[in-house]
């Protein structure tokens, strides 16, 4: 018989790392909402501060305005820049928070700004969100890959100590990047496209290659890349067993990509550039359903129930995207 109590002690007693949280950056965001995380269990979650819809000025703008406010309500967070702040925090009863960009227009053509962004707190990056940009290839756009800035922002994200991250890039543009990266490269919200198609998930061929790298897949939350709308955690557990199956759980994490409701609009942004979130791949299906925070406990728990180990479940809970980020990050 399988004891809960001992799965949720499992969980409470590892390190859960949820490695990207979809909350719209919006310097006028109330940061508030990360008692989400902070309430649930999660240990350190990565918070987005810009994506390529925006100009690169208002990243930095948003930046300033997260590092701010989490600095300002140090009793409960703190902006971590290593795995050792996240274990303090861990200890401290605190959210350790670092920041991440999708895509690369936030660097404005000037790789200098990988070190900038890097000495403000954030610590993974994506190359594209969904289109093609003057470094690579977005997911839902014509499959290219790297450009030259491209192959060059790969060797900056190793040698400064980001995490290189596939997720919303095309096809050709990972394939690139995980043959060149020195470090473990992830697909930080990403599901397996043999499972639920869509062009927003991964294939066989993008999965072996990152554990090739070392690196980690986290599963996404979002019911319309997870199958049907469905964000169930038997829901996961298919995408999770897809996973173990093919690459071995030592390659599996969490990135719910979840986003709490917000106190802005964000509805006329979102369809300022419909071109972003193209017809045909279910951004319009109402009430689309999420993977949260407050589902872990009983994910631990199904897990056990399918029979994964302990070990199993603390990788997949945090340990293993905790691995990949001593390896980028350093000591």
């Amino acid at each position: 018989m399988i004891d809960s109590t001992k799965s949720i002690a499992t969980c409470k007693d590892t390190l859960v790392w949820d490695a990207h949280a979809g909350v719209f950056p919006d310097s006028n965001i109330n940061l508030n909402l990360l008692d989400h995380w902070h309430d649930h269990g999660v240990n350190y979650v990565s918070i987005n501060v810009g994506f390529d819809v925006m100009d690169w000025d208002q990243t930095l703008k948003t930046l300033a305005a997260y590092r701010n406010w989490l600095l300002a309500n140090s009793n409960k967070f703190i902006v971590a820049g290593s795995v050792k702040e996240i274990a303090d925090a861990k200890a401290n009863g605190k959210l350790a928070v670092s920041f991440d960009i999708e895509g690369m227009n936030a660097l404005n053509g000037d790789i200098n700004m990988i070190g900038l962004y890097h000495g403000l707190g954030v610590r993974q990056m994506l190359f594209a969100y969904n289109l093609n940009n003057k470094t690579a290839g977005g997911c839902h756009d014509k499959d290219i890959g790297l450009t030259p800035f491209g192959f060059d922002v790969v060797h900056e994200m190793n040698r400064v100590g980001l995490i290189v991250d596939c997720s919303h890039a095309s096809y050709s543009t990972t394939m690139d990047i995980m043959h060149v990266s020195d470090k473990p490269v992830v697909f930080s919200h990403s599901n397996p496209d043999t499972i639920w198609p869509h062009e927003r998930n991964i294939s066989d061929d993008q999965i072996k290659a990152c554990a090739k790298t070392d690196g980690v897949i986290g599963i996404n939350g979002m019911g319309i890349f997870l199958g049907n709308n469905n964000s169930s955690n038997n829901t996961l557990l298919r995408h999770i067993d897809y996973l173990a199956e093919l690459v071995e759980t030592r390659h599996i994490g969490l990135g719910f990509d979840y986003s709490p409701k917000v106190d802005i609009d964000i509805g006329e942004i979102l369809k300022s550039r419909p071109d972003f979130w193209p017809a045909g791949n279910g951004y319009d299906t109402p009430d689309i359903q999420h993977a949260a925070p407050s589902q872990l406990m009983d994910l631990s728990t199904t897990l056990q129930k399918h029979g994964y180990s302990d070990k199993d479940i603390q990788g997949i809970m945090g340990e293993n995207f905790k691995r990949v980020a001593t390896a980028c990050w350093g000591s």
